[in-house]
């Protein structure tokens, strides 16, 4: 049985910090003992620099999405990152994806080789829920510039607050097999300087490419599904995504293009 260590090393502001300045990226780093949600609490403050980041030992009112609680153990993994751009929204279409991808390439490279992204935002392992991700975004200015956050949860090892999620999920301390967990800090920075990359290259070019490579991602990949759009459900088969991030249903008369606002997916046995 692998040992948990219930008191893990805190997360530390200045690892991260210095991450981000080894690899010459501008971002202000903060990490907290408690806050109520690090999506709110970077969407509430004004920025001091492009990148803003915020990582936090517990959420009291962590959030998902479409309104749904974020549960969040103690001594997990919880953060947000911040971007200003002035670029349009649009051009960060499919990012919640593109997150998604990220954060799957980084757990295969640590030996979670069977890591897959159910879409349009939660990342699973033989079925049972890792990771989430919530997508934010703000039009500001008269120019149209965006603000977008990006919202991450890892379950690290489970806590009495794991018990209250609503479906089944699996922790990095139960993957582990014997292997010393990542220490928390580093997880974040590795996470969050691709992900810093990511939203600053060619998202479009990005989301082409992992539409064309999806196959390698997909844990829906020819299931057959429920989807709850706008409380109609629809039943068909996943036959992938096209090239906005959207999911392609086939219902056997038609295949639908069901996008991730507007809809719940869940695989049916």
């Amino acid at each position: 049985m692998t040992q948990v260590d219930k008191n893990p090393a805190p997360l530390d502001q200045q690892t991260i910090q210095n991450y981000f300045v080894n690899s010459g990226v501008e971002v202000e780093v903060h990490v907290l003992p408690q806050v109520d949600s690090t999506n709110t609490w970077l969407l509430q403050r004004k920025a001091a620099a492009p990148v803003t980041l915020c990582a936090a030992e517990h959420q009291t009112v962590g959030r998902g999405r479409r309104g749904k609680t974020w549960h969040s153990p103690d001594n997990g993994v919880t953060f947000s990152m911040r971007f200003d751009s002035a670029e349009s929204i649009c051009r960060f279409s499919g990012v919640s994806l593109l997150t998604g991808a990220v954060i799957c390439d980084h757990l295969r490279a640590i030996g979670i080789a069977n890591a897959l992204m159910k879409w349009p935002n939660d990342i699973l392992v033989d079925g049972s829920k890792l990771a989430g991700i919530l997508v934010e975004s703000r039009t500001i200015g008269s120019a149209g510039g965006t603000v977008l956050v990006l919202g991450i949860g890892i379950n690290y090892q489970g806590g009495e607050e794991a018990r209250l999620i609503d479906q089944a999920t699996v922790d990095l301390a139960e993957l582990s097999c014997g292997r010393s967990l990542p220490d928390r800090s580093q997880l974040i920075a590795d996470i969050a300087i691709r992900l810093q990359q990511m939203v600053v290259g060619d998202v479009p070019q990005q989301l082409a490419d992992l539409v064309a490579n999806w196959s390698d991602y997909d844990a829906l990949a020819n299931a057959s599904v429920m989807a709850l759009a706008a409380e109609k459900k629809i039943h068909g088969r996943v036959v992938g995504i096209d090239g906005t991030g959207s999911l392609l249903l086939d219902t056997g008369d038609e295949v639908l293009t069901l996008n991730s606002a507007e809809v719940t997916v869940r695989k049916e046995v």
